[in-house]
């Protein structure tokens, strides 16, 4: 498998974490699947559904940084709720951490406020 987006050298890791993981099934899937999502959507909705343990259990287990291989955000990337909301008030990190509470804001909608 290669992914067009990926360089020869990411793909190869990618390559060789597949064939080498030792674990759960899911948690490489999920991960692979991560890939996909934050290619779409950007590496910032990506933190922002997945708890900071979980991306690096992600990363990881497929061998790179989303932040070195997705966008960080796209055209797409306002259609996630969390996202669209950080933007208003200009605290992306206070609303991943938490800090600032965001109903729903790992969903996805048509983009509208």
């Amino acid at each position: 498998m290669t992914f067009k987006f990926l360089t020869d050298e990411q793909n190869q890791v990618l390559t060789d974490s597949i064939e080498n993981y030792r674990g759960h099934i899911s948690t490489i899937e999920t991960a692979i699947g991560a890939i996909v999502v934050g290619q779409k959507y950007g590496w910032r909705v990506l933190r922002m559904v997945h708890s900071a343990n979980t991306m690096k259990k992600y990363e990881k287990a497929i061998g790179l940084k989303y932040e070195d291989i997705c966008p960080e955000s796209t055209e797409y990337s306002k259609r996630n709720i969390g996202f669209r909301f950080a933007q208003t008030i200009g605290k992306y990190w206070d609303v991943v951490m938490g800090r600032q509470k965001v109903d729903r804001k790992a969903e996805i909608d048509n983009g509208e406020e």
